[in-house]
């Protein structure tokens, strides 16, 4: 799970507090561990402007990854990249979230999905399909 990163000039309190009430952190770990977690991000500027894509259905396209999305297109480059054959609802996704059109990729299939994703050089990929992230390896994330 991608850990929420300082915005430039961000004070160390209010990121902290940010960090610490981020829903998708909230869900995923206690409270000493978000303070460890946050301290730790704020200290070392962790996922600085990284490449991060989600697949669609199951995805982004629930409240857990639209929340996930929202919190990482402040200080990261998004995409959206399905295996759908067609981008009809992921662009309402994408005006909500702020995503670039030209960064919607509706490609057909699991391996051509997956093919654009290396094409692109993403960083990290969220996706529910474990097919999928088990032939991206380190770069793909359950979600």
């Amino acid at each position: 799970m991608p850990i929420p990163k300082p915005k430039s000039n961000e004070p160390k309190k209010e990121f902290i507090q940010r960090c610490m009430s981020n829903p998708v952190m909230v869900a995923e770990y206690s409270k000493d561990k978000r303070t460890a977690i946050c301290t730790t991000a704020f200290e070392t500027k962790l996922n600085s402007n990284q490449k991060i894509s989600f697949d669609y259905d199951g995805t982004l396209s629930t409240k857990k990854g639209t929340l996930l999305a929202k919190d990482l297109i402040t200080n990261n480059t998004l995409y959206i990249i399905s295996a759908r054959s067609s981008k009809t609802g992921m662009i309402d996704k994408a005006r909500e979230i702020g995503i670039p059109f030209n960064h919607i990729f509706a490609t057909g299939s699991n391996d051509a999905k997956i093919e654009k994703i290396k094409a692109l050089k993403i960083q990290v990929h969220y996706d529910n399909n474990n097919d999928v992230l088990n032939q991206l390896g380190s770069v793909g994330k359950h979600i």
